[in-house]
């Protein structure tokens, strides 16, 4: 089968993994999954916050320049691409602004940008545990929302003397409103984006359609509709400690 509007994804069936982004699970299982995918002919999904949770990732003036990690997800794949299926990169509120879809489609040949509204399956921001000092003050410097600030004084004393052992770092939710995603639209396509889908959560009715209206208006390739199953490694807090 074929995907798209002007410019064809082919598939050999039509398949697509879950988005993996920057994980424990999704970066320690990523060659065998990226061969299977491309070996199937399958979209093989990459999600959020890839280059921001990079600890190899370089930047300059805010924008990233060289992330090893996400270079060797897209090589995984390249390696034994046959012709069908593609790569699918996400773009949330911290990739865009470090820049990850740009620096993708330039230096790694992405062809294919998926733009994401919510948390997937939930209209939270993500959240991941940080266990140590540095660690936390990297990604704030990068521009996450990490609490409690590591940034204070006071809280770098209480985490050397153990009062709390870990940190957490939340991605943004995104705003939405009709020109603002024409905008992004018409920003990643005159960045070289060939394909361009929209990941929406299981929201409102009036926001499903809302989602279908600026997708169509936009002519966007292709909609994602999450069903909402949850339970990834960027669940809410109170899932990750069950």
């Amino acid at each position: 089968m074929e995907i798209g509007n002007k410019f064809k994804v082919k598939l050999s069936l039509p398949v697509f993994t879950g988005a993996l982004g920057s994980t424990d699970i999704a970066r320690d299982n990523w060659e065998g999954l990226a061969a299977g995918a491309a070996i199937s002919g399958i979209v093989l999904v990459i999600g959020e916050n890839v280059v921001g949770m990079d600890p190899q990732a370089e930047f300059k003036n805010g924008r990233v320049v060289k992330s090893p990690e996400l270079e060797r997800r897209v090589k995984h794949f390249k390696e034994w691409f046959n012709g069908y299926g593609n790569i699918f990169l996400q773009q949330n509120v911290e990739d865009s602004r470090l820049g990850s879809a740009e620096y993708a489609i330039k230096k790694l040949g992405v062809e294919c940008i998926e733009i994401k509204w919510g948390q997937g399956a939930k209209d939270i921001g993500g959240e991941v545990k940080l266990k140590t000092l540095e660690r936390a003050l990297e990604l704030k410097r990068r521009g996450y929302i990490v609490l409690p600030d590591p940034e204070r004084p006071e809280v770098q004393k209480a985490f050397k003397e153990e009062e709390f052992r870990e940190f957490e770092r939340h991605s943004r939710l995104g705003m939405v409103d009709y020109d603002s995603f024409f905008k992004t639209v018409k920003h990643y396509r005159d960045a070289g984006a060939r394909f361009i889908s929209l990941k929406t959560g299981a929201y409102r009715i009036t926001d499903l359609a809302r989602a279908l209206r600026f997708a169509s208006d936009a002519e966007v390739d292709l909609v994602t509709i999450d069903g909402a199953g949850g339970g990834t490694g960027m669940s809410p807090w109170r899932m990750m400690n069950e």
